[in-house]
C-alpha cells in the first residue's frame, strides 16, 4: 500500500477535507484550438497527475510526478482525430497506441489500406467507468476498429492509477468480434520528455542486443544508451532492442537528476521493443515502444518474417504495460 505525503492512505483520508483533495478523476471538453470539442479526463492519484484522452481511444497525454512533466507532447498537440494524417497529429504524449491492424510505415493488404501506425489513435473510445476506489482511480473504455463486412476488432481499456504508488497499470483486451480470423498488430509508443531527457540521461533496456533500423541509426548505434546534446537538426534514429523471449521484462530511462521512469511489459505478449531517439534543439524526445512483432518496417515485412498472430472469431488477447516513476535513481 503506498503513501500520500507521507502518510498511510487511511490516514490521509481521516485528515482531508474531501476525497478529491488526494485522488480525483474530472471529464471536461476542450473549448478553443484544433482540438476543441475533444474530452479529456484529468487524473490525480497523490502526487501523480495523468490526462487520459478519449478521443484517441483512451490513450495518455501528459504525466505529472510532483508537478513535473514527464512525457514529450508534439508541436501538434491533439488536434481532432484524423486532422491532417500521422504526422499532422501525432500528439506524443505518455503512450499513443499503434495498430490495432498495422504499425509501422503504410501498407496495403488484404485488410485494405494502413495509415502509418494504424487508425487507433484516431478512435473514439466510449468511456464504461471513471472512478475513485479505496486504493487507485480506475478508467475503464472500449474501442472499435471496424470495417464494412471486414475486420471488426473491439478493444476493452482500463488504466489505473493506485494511489501513492506512482505507477500507471494499463491493460487492454483486444476481441475478435468478426466472423473470420484477424491478425492484429499493436504499438505502445511511449515518449519521454524533457526534463526526464536530458543530455546524459540513460536507457536501460533488458536487450540481449541492439540494432539500427537505418544508417541514420547506424550513426548512433555505439551511444543508443545515452542521450546526446542537442544540436539543431538531429534525423531521428530508430533502434530494435532483442528481447528475452516469454518472462517479464522493464526498461528505464534515468535522468542525471536521478528522476526515472520504468516500463514493464511480458514478453510472451509483446515481443518486440523499439527505440525513438530526437535530440533536436525545440523539443527533445525518447520513444520506448513494446510491440506485438519485432519489426518496425510494418505489416508487410511482418508477414513475410511470420511475426503475425492469428486471432479467432470470439478470441480475445491480453496485453498491456505499467509505467512508473522512480526517484533518486543513479544514472552509473
Amino acid at each position: 500500500m503506498g503513501e500520500l505525503y507521507g502518510s498511510t492512505i487511511d490516514e490521509a483520508r481521516r485528515r482531508a477535507g474531501c476525497a478529491a483533495q488526494v485522488a480525483s478523476v474530472e471529464a471536461s471538453v476542450r473549448t478553443d484550438g484544433p482540438d476543441a470539442g475533444t474530452r479529456r479526463l484529468r487524473v490525480i492519484a497523490g502526487d501523480l497527475e495523468v490526462e487520459l484522452l478519449p478521443d484517441r481511444g483512451l490513450d495518455l497525454g501528459q504525466m505529472r510526478h510532483r508537478g513535473v512533466p514527464l512525457a514529450w507532447v508534439s508541436p501538434t498537440g491533439w488536434p481532432r482525430p484524423g486532422a491532417g494524417g500521422f504526422g499532422a497529429s501525432f500528439g506524443g504524449g505518455l503512450v499513443t497506441t499503434c495498430g490495432l491492424l498495422s504499425f509501422g510505415p503504410p501498407s496495403v493488404d488484404a485488410e485494405g489500406e494502413h495509415p502509418q501506425h494504424g487508425r487507433y489513435s484516431g478512435l473514439s473510445a466510449s468511456v464504461t467507468r471513471a472512478e475513485v476506489t479505496p486504493d487507485a482511480v480506475v478508467v475503464e473504455a472500449v474501442v472499435v476498429e471496424a470495417t464494412v463486412l471486414g475486420a471488426h476488432l473491439e478493444l476493452r481499456r482500463s488504466v489505473r492509477v493506485p494511489l501513492g504508488e506512482g505507477r500507471i497499470e494499463l491493460r487492454d483486451e483486444i476481441v475478435n468480434r468478426g466472423s473470420r480470423e484477424v491478425e492484429p498488430m499493436v504499438l505502445y509508443h511511449v515518449n519521454l520528455g524533457w526534463p526526464l531527457v536530458a543530455t546524459g540521461s540513460v536507457l536501460r533496456s533488458p536487450a540481449t542486443g541492439v540494432r539500427p533500423r537505418d544508417a541514420a541509426a547506424e550513426a548512433g548505434l555505439s551511444s543508443w544508451a545515452e542521450f546526446p546534446e542537442p544540436v539543431a537538426h538531429y534525423p531521428e534514429q530508430v533502434f530494435a532492442h532483442d528481447l528475452p523471449t516469454d518472462r517479464r521484462v522493464s526498461a528505464e530511462v534515468i535522468a542525471p537528476s536521478g528522476l526515472g521512469i520504468r516500463i514493464s511489459f511480458d514478453t510472451s505478449v509483446l515481443p518486440g521493443m523499439f527505440q525513438w531517439r530526437v535530440a533536436q534543439e525545440g523539443g527533445v524526445v525518447l520513444g520506448v515502444e513494446p510491440a506485438t512483432a519485432a519489426t518496425i518496417l510494418g505489416r508487410g515485412d511482418a508477414r513475410a518474417r511470420g511475426l503475425l498472430r492469428a486471432l479467432a472469431p470470439g478470441a480475445s488477447w491480453e496485453l498491456g504495460l505499467d509505467i512508473a516513476v522512480i526517484r533518486d535513481a543513479s544514472v552509473t
